[in-house]
């Protein structure tokens, strides 16, 4: 107990000795770790929003009135072997006539025009399925010269603008998160590395002498894995802070603008997957420090 009381109030020694070093490495992981919780939220609340919209968005396929039920079947049935697409629901003439009716933005004058007697509103299937990209297995079925003289119209048209971009600001998003955490992470290992050679430098002689007065190898290198240890664990708590403050003060700026209602599906998941989030940015505050620190001592530390 004595020799491991020793280790750490060398570690916290060398660490306040150092003083602006250790200030510009904790805040350079601070960095880090800001950047890599900014990515997970951003990450885990994209993951959200496109999984409520994949139960939003769907595609409806129209058959022109010569088509025959068992067609439209056999295409419902293929569509429904394939094991991306979530579901498929037939709508005859009198679902699309109550939908057409129940619709608020139809005028009375027009919703008269049409009875069940004189019925001219499109059999169709309405597809949803587990990925955006399934859909186009939909286009190209579609396409299919068994099926293509039967159908009148689909929505997929129309929607693949919203998809596309959906699919494209997710990547973005992603890939930018990606390179930023990246990126700090880098700084960091490179900051933590060089503090802890200078750190050596400056007690060269010093451990020397706690050699040639008997120190063991151990004595002497586990004080710098500390040091680099709290470098990660005060970024962590620094970053977990900025973090949580951080999202209280952007929604309220973010109110009133375009990204209000991102940020109001942010924060939920956010308190959500504190603990995740934490949990994470601990462990690779812990893994850069102490992994930048082993590496800094292997090199330059010579017992």
């Amino acid at each position: 107990m004595t020799k491991i009381r020793r280790i750490f109030k060398e570690a916290l020694i060398d660490f306040w000795r150092n003083g602006w070093l250790s200030v510009t490495a904790t805040l350079v992981m601070t960095l880090a770790l800001l950047a890599t919780g900014t990515f997970i939220v951003i990450y885990l609340s994209t993951n959200k929003i496109i999984h409520d919209l994949k139960d939003k968005v769907d595609i409806v396929v129209n058959f022109k009135d010569e088509a025959s039920e068992n067609l439209i079947q056999q295409f419902r049935s293929e569509l429904l072997a394939h094991p991306q697409i979530k579901s498929v629901r037939y709508i005859s003439k009198e679902d699309a006539l109550k939908e057409f009716q129940s619709r608020k933005s139809v005028k009375p004058e027009v919703r008269q025009l049409i009875s069940p007697e004189d019925n001219p509103l499109p059999r169709g299937l309405q597809i949803q399925s587990v990925d955006f990209a399934e859909f186009d297995y939909v286009s190209q079925l579609s396409k299919n010269p068994t099926y293509a003289p039967y159908i009148d119209s689909s929505s997929y048209d129309d929607n693949k603008d919203l998809i596309n971009n959906i699919n494209y600001s997710t990547r973005f998003a992603e890939r930018l998160g990606l390179v930023l955490s990246a990126f700090f992470i880098i700084v960091a290992i490179l900051v933590v590395f060089n503090t802890v050679k200078l750190a050596v430098y400056f007690r060269s002689k010093e451990i020397e002498i706690m050699r040639l007065v008997g120190a063991s190898e151990l004595f002497v290198k586990v004080p710098f894995l500390i040091e680099g240890f709290l470098f990660g664990f005060i970024g962590a708590i620094l970053s977990t802070a900025l973090i949580y403050f951080g999202i209280s003060i952007f929604d309220v700026l973010a109110r009133g603008t375009v990204f209000e209602k991102f940020v109001a599906r942010m924060i939920p998941v956010y308190y959500q997957e504190f603990w995740f989030i934490v949990a994470v940015e601990f462990f690779v505050g812990a893994v850069i420090g102490l992994g930048a620190s082993a590496l800094s001592i292997r090199r330059n530390v010579k017992v």
